[in-house]
């Protein structure tokens, strides 16, 4: 499903060169020296990298389900392209990042690949969903004990840097950050309903996009156009697992925590978590949520926001494709906040849920230099462009207006945005096992909490001990 949906975004992400690729397995993992210990320290410093002046032909495949072998027109696509076909030659090594696997079998593909020593690339994306598995099995490259890495340089996604910091080991990254769940609106449904179109952004620059003012919108973009007491416009449409924790976020909760010790945690037990739940359901029990056509596909709320039968619609970034033949024109702002938190620091939050970049653990020392060094090159920003226009360039050609992408893009990407979830590293846990019931209507959130909890503490227990054996284990 979200094959599909990534690919637009890939593409200004990486430009796919025209080389081949050799494995890199063998041997028996890392060394066992460690030169980094603290989690600090094992991000590096610009005094501690090494830098390799010969790669002695090494070919680095970068796997995952959703680039294109496209290769953009715009004058940073061609600088992008010019630039790795010079490092290329410069330092005698060749990369590639290609379509390799699917989003159903990524998982399956790696550990199969590394556990019989012949994966089918040197490094590859894995979702977020994808990585507790076989990261317990041992399966996963220490990065932190490549010294051509520096995680603490601005093109590394800290999220990522700080969620699979585990142990004395550092065993994922991402140059990425993914811009992901917030609002779209129809600006010509806003501007019948009397708000000007800008507001929203304008609120959001301001910092006073909060519940409040999003809740006034929904009384005026929901309407009963023919007087016959029905509702013939709503004012938002969402998918049940966008929305829900987007509520939560806003309200400075999540589903699953981690705490100082390192320790996963319920999170759903706490005051922030159900007071966003009861606020988020309270505006379906005021019918200004559409609900779900009988019979309707899983997606049918796509239809709903692109035909104008809704204002409003909570969605990832990536599902702007679902928009592409919509008539009206639509902006796109971070979820509103609530603005009687406790947490005077609240601002708008969205949560990342960025894919991760591994290396199998069967690559052999030496080899894993060389490709540490190669995507470190391939990682670094176009000559002549910011790190900025690395991922704007994608979006600016997506986009209906460009404050959609210089303002709530842009706020995106910054940590003070984020509200991080640890979920999606807890084996069988799920957003649906909350959002679907309680967003159905089937029953209310506190009844839900009361429900899951004994089950997703079990669960977390049981991926606190996994967790801690590991970094016990690779602590030495």
């Amino acid at each position: 499903m979200r094959a599909n949906k990534k690919k637009l975004l890939a593409m200004g992400l990486s430009v796919a060169l025209a080389i081949g690729c050799l494995s890199g397995c063998g041997g028996n993992g890392s060394s066992p020296d460690s030169k980094k210990t603290a989690v600090d320290d094992k991000k590096g410093g610009s005094s501690t990298k090494k830098k390799m002046d010969d790669l002695g032909g090494i070919n680095v495949l970068i796997g995952d389900w959703y680039t294109t072998d496209e290769v953009g027109e715009t004058d940073y696509a061609k600088a992008t392209e010019k630039y790795r076909k010079d490092i290329q030659t410069k330092y005698n090594f060749k990369i590639k990042r290609s379509n390799e696997y699917s989003y159903t079998d990524m998982q399956e593909t790696y550990v199969n690949g590394v556990m019989s020593q012949s994966p089918s690339c040197q490094l590859f994306y894995l979702y977020q969903e994808m990585v507790s598995a076989p990261l317990m099995r041992g399966l996963m490259k220490d990065l932190s004990k490549l010294p051509e890495f520096d995680f603490s340089e601005e093109k590394w996604n800290p999220t990522v840097t700080e969620i699979m910091s585990i142990g004395n080991g550092i065993w994922g990254m991402s140059n990425e950050s993914e811009p992901r769940g917030g609002l779209f609106f129809n600006k010509r449904m806003l501007k019948d309903a009397g708000i000007d179109p800008d507001e929203p952004y304008d609120l959001q620059k301001a910092g006073k996009w909060t519940w409040d003012k999003f809740e006034d919108y929904c009384k005026k973009l929901t309407v009963d156009t023919d007087g016959d007491g029905k509702t013939d416009q709503y004012a938002l449409a969402s998918f049940s697992k966008y929305y829900l924790p987007m509520c939560a976020a806003n309200n400075m909760a999540t589903f699953v925590s981690r705490n100082k010790d390192g320790k996963y945690e319920n999170a759903t037990g706490t005051s922030e978590f159900l007071y966003a739940m009861n606020w988020g359901m309270s505006l379906m029990d005021k019918g200004y949520i559409m609900p779900k056509p009988n019979g309707a596909a899983w997606d049918w709320y796509k239809a709903a926001f692109r035909d104008g039968e809704v204002a409003m619609q909570t969605a990832e970034v990536y599902e702007i494709s679902a928009f592409a033949s919509m008539d009206d024109e639509w902006g796109f702002v971070m979820f509103p906040y609530n603005q009687k938190s406790k947490d005077k620091n609240i601002t708008n939050k969205t949560t990342p849920n960025d894919n991760i970049i591994v290396m199998p653990s069967c690559t052999k020392d030496d080899d894993a230099e060389k490709i540490a060094a190669a995507f470190d090159l391939y990682t670094e920003p176009t000559p002549g462009y910011t790190l900025d226009d690395r991922w704007k360039e994608t979006y600016l050609e997506q986009f209906k207006d460009t404050r959609a992408v210089d303002e709530t893009l842009q706020m995106m990407t910054e940590q003070k945005h984020k509200q991080t979830s640890y979920l999606p590293l807890i084996n069988d846990l799920d957003y649906g096992d909350f959002c679907y019931a309680v967003y159905a209507g089937a029953t209310k959130p506190k009844k839900k909490i009361e429900e899951i909890s004994a089950q997703w503490d079990s669960k977390i227990s049981d991926m606190n001990k996994k967790y801690a054996n590991f970094a016990a284990t690779h602590s030495k």
